[in-house]
């Protein structure tokens, strides 16, 4: 009865379609008429009934349910002039019809797969790992660290409201990002064998138009113009997929947004109450062939920005949709039919498009484009000078990382494949007409897509895009990219005034991209493009160095040890080769660095210092490298202070207390001693001083490049917001941090940001060391020197991990 129900409200619609009546009259007198009016009968009750489910999990968003397909009908026939209406087939009117009703049918997910999908963080809930549905959409969050890490935040802090909004609004984006291809889907799996006309079957194609509406339109150039249906009988597959992008985009009005839904709905996503505002103020409009006219009365600019913005997202559409009526040809109709190339609008009149007026007439505000804008050179400048970077020899690490991250990312591609692949990065210096520097990789190279949306897309980094996180869950890299800002190929222009790129990109396990050589003369040059020499996939970068280079004064030697300075522990091996020396830099100096190699002035042996030292190896918390502790210790026990002699003396009938003490102090074990000096008057009075005896520090390198930065800064040098670890006892530490571990840098990676990620690292290494310092001690002298530390610790990090014991 609900479905006779729902038949009656579709038809009653569908016969004041204009379309639909000229298919009614042709299909009245073609030999498959019945046949199709029964399908589109089916097809039409079918979407309309489907797509009234899209609100239970879209509702951030514009709705797509049985109204907008109707819509989407009827703009068809204000965008084809009724003489061409009539002189389309009826496969045609068909297709126009069927799409317009299952363009959006990948909208309305079935609720199994939204509970597989959900099951991602419901641990309750039935998880399906072998899922199709599951696996995709698990590695479509991937691709969003940061919302994946919010929501695990806010289950941990017991938030169940944010997190169920943030996880329903990753599956909304999933459902829009991905329902043209479950479109296609469902049609093959629910309409397989029966979208046919006649004897023809046109599923396939049929379920092409529908993908192409969210494709590039360029792909409707490879549809069937003359696609033969029967006797005579053709359908012109480009036509109907311009009209139903046409169609599709230019529904945009309040229907698709009843405000009575906005009001009671729960909208929390800025990009959603964008779109949902933006629909909602567009109250009129007038379309035909000769004009497209959008009514808007907006009540912010920043929602008249919107729907202009949509205005020329439109324009856009409409200049595609032109080029691509104009060039339908083929030999099979010739002349190819004229009605085909109907006239469309240039671009939406936006004269109708303004503020909302008060009822004193003014309106409510004032609309100008005005916004902040970027002056280029100086950003330019910023971003390649000193001022960012510090120092102009960084130019030659960021590269080098740049070609790390490509090599472990190919490693991590070839391993997937099971091919064979060894990392390979060659750094050479030479001296010819001039200085040239070049780093050479055989990495994941690019192509010119890459170049064009990242390399020369200044703050825009590969690394943090989703197309990346995709790639990274695919492969399995268990290892976190250096490169995450865009801006490191900026500073090649601190030492040099062109680049000289090569680079082949990798594709597939035994396929690549056209090699390309780009030249770039000059940050603010257009990018020369042309065949490159690379026959293996990888990137070379050639330098012209500038005469004040900061490496004109190296030899040889000095120039291979700034090297294994800037990358102290390299994940492979790096070949250096300058004029006269080939060097293979695999980090075993790193590896066997001595721990007196850590001793100086303020570390000394001393009989009431007891001294640990030790290796660092945890793969859990991805640190590597070697330690040492300095303990007070008093005939074999720990102690907070020694006093090493107190005396009374007395100058001149005054009592006077001399002593000598060693203690602790945050970071450092200190040496006071108070004795008397004669001032200028000669007058006696106490004196105090103090010297460090062992004093805390630290080399930290990040995925084997050095971070220069003083993890132990002294009271008057430490920032505000600085990260500085502030333990109860001295360290001497050297440590890579490895894997998928990472810290968040400063855009010139001379700094470490104070945030989660250091904090939960600071407590790890504090960890490591106290697991370190346990194991070489005594169950009863361990617990002493704990209650000591604990005493005596500022970090709430350490005192953490000390806890852990």
């Amino acid at each position: 009865m609900i479905e006779d129900t729902w038949r009656v409200e579709t038809q009653l619609q569908l016969e004041t379609s204009a379309i639909y009546k000229e298919f009614k009259l042709k299909a009245g007198i073609d030999p498959a008429g019945k046949q199709v009016l029964g399908l589109v009968d089916d097809t039409v009750q079918y979407a309309f009934q489907a797509t009234k489910t899209v609100l239970i999990h879209m509702g951030e968003y514009t709705l797509h349910d049985g109204d907008h397909l109707f819509r989407v009908l009827k703009l068809m026939e204000k965008i084809v002039p009724p003489p061409t209406i009539q002189l389309l087939s009826v496969p045609e009117l068909l297709l126009l019809i069927l799409t317009a009703f299952f363009h959006d049918i990948g909208m309305a997910a079935s609720n199994k797969d939204v509970s597989s999908w959900a099951s991602v963080w419901n641990d309750e809930l039935f998880r399906d790992e072998s899922d199709e549905q599951y696996l995709l959409f698990k590695k479509y969050c991937q691709g969003f660290p940061s919302i994946m890490a919010d929501i695990e935040f806010c289950i941990a802090s017991g938030n169940l409201t944010k997190a169920g909004l943030l996880q329903k609004h990753l599956i909304s984006e999933y459902i829009r990002s991905t329902h043209a291809e479950r479109a296609r889907s469902i049609i093959e799996s629910e309409w397989e064998g029966k979208i046919k006309y006649r004897d023809i079957d046109l599923t396939n194609e049929f379920a092409q138009l529908c993908f192409s509406h969210n494709d590039d339109a360029s792909t409707l150039l490879d549809m069937d113009t003359s696609l033969l249906c029967g006797p005579g009988v053709y359908a012109c597959l480009p036509f109907v997929g311009v009209v139903l992008r046409l169609a599709d985009i230019l529904d945009f009005d309040a229907k698709r947004t009843p405000p009575v839904l906005l009001s009671h709905l729960f909208v929390r996503n800025p990009v959603s109450i964008r779109e949902w505002q933006k629909h909602r103020n567009v109250d009129a409009w007038d379309i035909n062939s000769t004009i497209i006219r959008f009514q808007a009365r907006c009540e912010h600019p920043a929602i008249e920005v919107s729907i202009r913005e949509f205005c020329n997202l439109i324009d856009r559409e409409l200049a595609t949709s032109n080029t691509i009526l104009n060039r339908l040809v083929d030999s099979i109709r010739n002349p190819f039919p004229e009605h085909y190339k109907i006239n469309l609008p240039l671009n939406v009149d936006r004269t109708k498009i303004g503020p909302r007026k008060m009822s004193n007439g003014r309106p409510f505000y004032t609309y100008q484009e005005t916004k902040f804008t970027l002056n280029k050179k100086q950003v330019i400048d910023l971003l390649m000078g000193t001022k960012l970077y510090g120092q102009p020899d960084v130019a030659l690490r960021e590269l080098i990382q740049n070609s790390i991250d490509a090599c472990l990312l190919r490693k991590a591609m070839a391993e997937s494949w099971k091919n064979p692949y060894r990392p390979q990065i060659i750094i050479k210096y030479y001296k010819t007409d001039g200085d040239y520097l070049v780093v050479s990789d055989n990495g994941t190279g690019m192509d010119l897509d890459i170049v064009n949306r990242y390399y020369s897309s200044v703050g825009t980094s590969y690394y943090k895009s989703s197309e990346f996180y995709e790639l990274k869950a695919k492969v399995n890299l268990e290892y976190t990219p250096i490169s995450k800002f865009g801006i490191g190929v900026l500073s090649c222009f601190m030492v040099s005034d062109s680049l000289k790129v090569n680079t082949k990109r990798l594709k597939g396990p035994y396929e690549s991209g056209e090699a390309l050589e780009i030249i770039v003369e000059g940050q603010d040059s257009v990018f020369w493009v042309r065949e490159g020499m690379l026959t293996e996939p990888g990137t070379s970068t050639e330098l012209i160095l500038r005469a004040e280079h900061p490496w004109r004064f190296y030899d040889d030697n000095k120039f291979i040890e700034s090297i294994c300075k800037l990358i102290p522990h390299p994940p492979f091996p790096i070949i250096i080769e300058t004029g006269t020396r080939t060097e293979t830099h695999t980090g075993e100096s790193f590896k066997n660095l001595s721990l007196d190699d850590l001793r100086d002035y303020y570390w000394k042996q001393d009989a009431n210092i007891r001294e640990l030292s030790f290796d660092i190896s945890n793969n859990d918390y991805g640190i590597y490298g070697k330690g040492m502790v300095a303990i007070l210790d008093k005939k074999g026990t720990p102690v907070s202070e020694i006093s090493l002699t107190a005396k009374e003396v007395n100058v001149d009938g005054t009592d006077y207390t001399l002593d000598k003490a060693i203690k602790y102090n945050t970071n450092e074990i200190r040496k006071t001693s108070t004795t008397i000096e004669i001032d200028e008057s000669g007058e006696p009075q106490l004196s105090n001083s103090s010297n460090k005896l062992a004093a805390s520090k630290a080399i930290i390198a990040l995925h084997g490049i050095e971070v220069p930065f003083d993890l132990f800064p002294d009271y008057w040098s430490a920032k505000n917001q600085q990260v500085k670890l502030e333990w109860p006892l001295p360290v001497r530490i050297v440590i890579d941090i490895s894997g998928d571990h990472d810290l968040s840098l400063n855009s010139a990676r001379n700094g470490i940001i104070l945030d989660e990620k250091w904090v939960r690292f600071e407590e790890s290494l504090a960890f490591v060391i106290c697991q370190q310092v346990s194991s070489s001690l005594t169950e009863e002298y361990w617990k002493k020197l704990k209650i000591i530390l604990l005493e005596q610790c500022q970090s709430d990090q350490f005192t953490a991990a000390l806890n852990k014991f």
